[in-house]
């Protein structure tokens, strides 16, 4: 078993700092020595879009992560990252914003199709195929871009389309190609709970198993939760499917530091 899966960790945790989130970082990390988790990380908003999730004030934001690392340190591991919504057309600014910041994992992903943004219930306006085509052309042009070594929720767009689709076979090419990328570039691959219990995990099982014949082994846990109350839901859940599906030499995120772009 890989060693740090016999310890309960969460790598997708957002706080305060970004727009959408409910609670402080102390109430996470309070949370987090509650629920027993041996190491949490914060991966607060970035995005570059005009209608976006905007942008985290980085010396803020280090200093309440160095805060909360003095007083739980004893007890719990505080990783420090970034979530950033990756598009191509802002790969400059993406690139000069991180220039000589610091963070423990970088990672990347994407909450929009052209004007189409998840979660605000408007349709999409394109056929479900053009959507998800654009949507993993999108994610495999994060892993290329070589900024990121997590690529979190990989398949949430099947959360946004009908349920008669199916988001794998319509865009198998861009996805078997961006699995290849992220293998051969070192990248993790999140397995992200969405602070679910009931439901397959982003990805699901189907493109974990694909991702596995394709002998890739780098993988992150995270339950993307937004408050306190939603920290590490699923993640027993995650990591017991992943067991389940014995994969060779994996190695979680953390177990071996990462080499960061």
């Amino acid at each position: 078993m890989s060693s740090i899966l016999r310890q309960l960790v969460d790598y997708h945790v957002h706080s305060f700092h970004s727009t959408d989130g409910h609670s402080s970082i102390d109430d996470m990390c309070s949370q987090a020595v509650r629920l027993g988790l041996a190491e949490i990380g914060f991966c607060d908003h970035v995005d570059f879009t005009s209608n976006g999730l905007g942008l985290i004030d980085y010396e803020r934001y280090s200093e309440e992560l160095d805060k909360a690392r003095s007083q739980y340190g004893g007890e719990l591991t505080i990783r420090k990252g970034i979530e950033v919504d990756y598009n191509r057309t802002y790969h400059a600014q993406i690139d000069e914003w991180l220039d000589e910041k610091h963070f423990d994992f970088l990672l990347g992903s994407v909450h929009y199709v052209d004007d189409f943004i998840f979660d605000l219930g408007r349709k999409p306006g394109m056929s479900a195929e053009t959507m998800i085509r654009k949507y993993y052309t999108r994610v495999r042009d994060a892993v290329e871009s070589k900024l990121f070594n997590v690529i979190g929720h990989f398949d949430i767009i099947r959360g946004y389309i009908p349920t008669d689709q199916d988001p794998i076979s319509l865009a198998s090419d861009i996805i078997d190609s961006t699995f290849e990328s992220m293998i051969a570039n070192g990248v993790y691959l999140e397995i992200n709970s969405w602070r679910r219990t009931d439901r397959e995990p982003f990805p699901c099982k189907d493109l974990i198993q694909r991702y596995l014949k394709k002998e890739g082994k780098l993988f992150s846990l995270g339950s993307d939760a937004h408050s306190w109350q939603q920290l590490a839901i699923g993640i027993i859940q995650v990591r017991d499917l992943l067991l389940n599906l014995k994969p060779r030499n994996m190695r979680m995120l953390f177990e071996q530091v990462p080499n960061l772009p």
